[in-house]
């Protein structure tokens, strides 16, 4: 099975983490019950993993390795992880998993070698779609370019907006590409949902994977 690294590393004030860690899952777009890995990379020899299930601060679980199953709910979901060094906090990271019958949708993130950060975002359905359809919401202060739609229609305002004039079968998906460039506050968080009309009307959901920069 391949993975998919669907998160940058994140600075949780609250935590005082410096360091480097990323977090990577099995299958970023999963359905609702399924069990899905989640490893950390950039783990020191000796450290802990503190994993936050909800993604609201509070610890659920506590590993000496930097591997861990995770039963998947359905809907939007966030999970943090902190290692630590014994008393010491040295990375965090963060992940959003999007768990939807009908609609499988996530974000990747990469830091390109001018500073900036280029996004792709796939839209992966699994009912008979039609005008599949994406928005992402652009951080204040950062500005985007759109590189790839795919054949989209779009619009940049305070967010980007891209519609497919399409029909989707099972199994068929559309992706859009970007990229983001700091404004003064080089750290954001990303927020989206994607959408379409299937058998029972109209379908919206989350967009998973990565959720903060850098």
């Amino acid at each position: 099975m391949h993975r998919f690294v669907v998160l940058g590393v994140l600075a949780l004030t609250s935590w005082g983490l410096a360091a480097q860690v990323t977090l990577v899952a099995t299958d970023p777009a999963p359905l609702p019950g399924a069990q899905v890995g989640l490893t950390v990379s950039g783990v020191p020899a000796g450290a802990e993993c503190y994993w936050d299930f909800g993604g609201d601060g509070t610890v659920d679980q506590v590993t000496a390795t930097p591997s861990i199953p995770y039963l998947v709910r359905a809907g939007y979901q966030e999970i943090a992880v902190q290692v630590r060094l014994g008393d010491r906090a040295v990375g965090s990271a963060r992940i959003a998993l999007s768990a939807d019958p009908s609609l499988g949708v996530f974000r990747t993130v990469s830091r390109t070698e001018t500073g900036s950060y280029e996004v792709t975002v796939v839209l992966r359905t699994r009912v008979h779609l039609y005008a599949p359809a994406i928005e992402e919401f652009i951080p204040a202060g950062w500005s985007v370019e759109v590189i790839d739609v795919g054949g989209a229609v779009f619009m940049v305002g305070e967010s980007l907006q891209a519609v497919w004039a399409l029909e989707l079968w099972p199994g068929d998906e559309v992706a859009l590409r970007y990229v983001l460039y700091p404004g003064p506050v080089e750290t954001a968080r990303l927020s989206g949902s994607a959408s379409g009309y299937g058998p029972a009307g109209r379908i919206e959901v989350q967009i998973g994977g990565a959720v903060v920069i850098p």
